[in-house]
């Protein structure tokens, strides 16, 4: 008897420890989050400043303790740009445990994305998405930047400010869902001419023919729904032709590139934006602060927003008690997070609503021209 009690204490007394180590590993193992952007496809540039605005949060809220004693890991994949890659970037995420997808780089290969994603009781947040084809869905989707439609209004504001009646939209089809959706918004509104000249980025254009097609409509107004290379290509060739009217861009364009790349036809551009380049917040400045110092970069508008985006999973991810899809969208939804860039609360479809700024560049510098 005596040796069966000693047996049976020492089976008990392993069972314990193996459960106690269980618990413990469970304890330390990373929770997981993923990043899918664009590193290497055209445009990739804009992917490193998202990629390296992500990194900076995760160093902190693991230097802070990580998500309630364990560590955050953010595994990057590169989509390329592509339907492939988008494919690809998402399965190898999935596959390898992310409870989140942050992505992607625009609002074409978000949506790509979404059935997949979603699909896999995976949360898919973004910053970078505006198209309101996935607005007002009761889903995983979430997204902390405004969409077209909130977008359009402001725009439409501007033009009645500056007493524009003629427009013309650039539109970059390689972002179609994108493009299309804020034209359609801006014109419900609109009465009076507007013309659209397409072309697609993924392709070789006649900037000729596109300067022609834009200039003989003698427009009050150019809409750039165009990227920040692409702008500037568009900027340079319309000042070429001596083009005095209004030149507007979106958000789309809102990087150091822009003014690398355009440099003086750059000056007196607006752009309709949610990020404010004066932005004084002392969490701000602490980010920009070791942006540069971590990276030797300035902060800009996707390396904001991912810290950004970084952070708010952080907070909801600290209030689930288990990471699936439906558990982390509930606390997703019941935050108010007070961020870099302002206070930012979630609709009960994973929307938000933000103040939309004019930012006109002056001097090579992006400058806030007040909110509309």
């Amino acid at each position: 008897m005596k040796r069966q009690l000693q047996f049976l204490f020492v089976v008990l007394s392993t069972i314990v420890f193996l459960m106690l180590s269980a618990s413990c590993d469970q304890q330390k193992s990373p929770v997981k989050i993923g990043l899918a952007i664009n590193l290497s496809g055209r445009g990739g540039e804009a992917g490193e400043h998202i990629r390296d605005g992500a990194l900076l949060a995760v160093e902190n809220i693991n230097s802070s303790g990580g998500i309630n004693g364990r560590p955050l890991q953010l595994l990057i994949r590169d989509d390329q740009n592509t339907d492939e890659g988008i494919r690809k970037a998402d399965k190898s995420l999935i596959d390898n445990g992310v409870v989140a997808i942050i992505g992607h780089s625009t609002s074409a290969n978000t949506i790509t994305s979404h059935p997949f994603v979603t699909s896999h009781n995976t949360i898919l947040i973004t910053a970078y998405t505006a198209s309101t084809q996935l607005s007002s869905q009761d889903d995983l989707f979430f997204r902390t930047g405004v969409d077209c439609s909130l977008f359009a209004r402001k725009m439409n504001i501007l033009l009645r400010q500056k007493k524009i009646h003629s427009v013309v939209f650039l539109k970059d089809m390689a972002n179609a869902a994108f493009v299309q959706d804020y034209t359609s918004y801006v014109r419900k509104n609109f009465s009076g001419p507007a013309t659209e000249v397409e072309f697609d980025s993924r392709k070789t254009s006649d900037w000729d023919q596109i300067i022609a097609a834009i200039v003989q409509q003698e427009p009050d107004a150019v809409i750039f729904l165009t990227e920040a290379s692409m702008t500037s290509v568009a900027l340079q060739k319309l000042a070429a032709t001596g083009y005095t009217g209004h030149r507007i861009a979106t958000l789309w364009t809102q990087t150091p590139g822009l003014i690398r790349l355009a440099g003086k036809s750059a000056e007196g551009l607006s752009i309709i934006t949610y990020i404010a380049p004066d932005n004084t917040r002392p969490e701000y400045l602490a980010f920009a602060e070791e942006l540069k110092k971590n990276f030797h970069k300035k902060a800009t508008a996707r390396s904001t927003r991912a810290y950004e985006i970084v952070m708010i999973l952080a907070d909801a991810l600290q209030r689930s008690n288990t990471y699936s899809g439906s558990e982390l969208k509930a606390a997703l939804l019941a935050g108010e997070y007070n961020t870099l860039m302002g206070e930012v609360a979630f609709d009960q479809f994973g929307d938000v609503v933000r103040p939309v700024y004019e930012v006109i560049v002056k001097e090579k510098k992006f400058y806030n021209n007040g909110e509309l």
